[in-house]
């Protein structure tokens, strides 16, 4: 592990691996939820294929291995215009703690910066206290108006963060 992260776009012949590690990184949540919830959610964040076709797959390459991976929406949907939107910050739990999913946050934020967005928003379930930890942190704040229910029993709370123009 002694090498710096990378953070770089997904390759195609990667995706089967970034399913792999984002369902192992949201793995620890399943237990929160229904086995039905657990099911559509697992299969919806495992569908990163879709996702390219609508944003930014990014990921995080340390020593030749793929630790990390996020999603960047350039055009937030369900958000204003002037938004861009980050799903399924992906860090498995042997990788955590080593500001890999910081690294991979503060990717979005310049690529959105240099977009000419507003914000950059995202959102979390309230068991996900990593997540929301590292977007306080980073100073997103509680957004509301962006809450979400994509599945019974999936409640996600809005995070936003304001970028100021450069």
């Amino acid at each position: 592990m002694g090498e710096k992260v990378v953070i770089r776009p997904a390759r195609d012949d990667e995706l089967n691996i970034i399913a792999s590690l984002t369902v192992d990184a949201y793995a620890e949540y399943a237990a929160a939820m229904s086995p039905d919830a657990w099911s559509v959610f697992a299969h919806d964040i495992a569908n990163v294929r879709a996702r390219v076709g609508e944003g930014q797959l990014l990921v995080a390459e340390r020593d030749g291995w793929l630790v990390g991976s996020v999603t960047l929406f350039r055009n937030w949907r369900g958000a204003q215009e002037d938004s861009a939107g980050v799903r399924l910050l992906a860090v498995p739990p042997e990788h955590r703690g080593s500001g890999i999913g910081r690294a991979l946050m503060e990717h979005c934020i310049v690529i959105a910066r240099g977009d000419g967005k507003r914000r950059v928003v995202l959102t979390v379930t309230q068991e996900m206290e990593i997540a929301r930890d590292l977007t306080e942190r980073m100073g997103f704040v509680r957004t509301p108006d962006l809450d979400h229910e994509p599945a019974p029993g999936v409640r996600l709370q809005g995070y936003a963060l304001e970028l100021s123009p450069s």
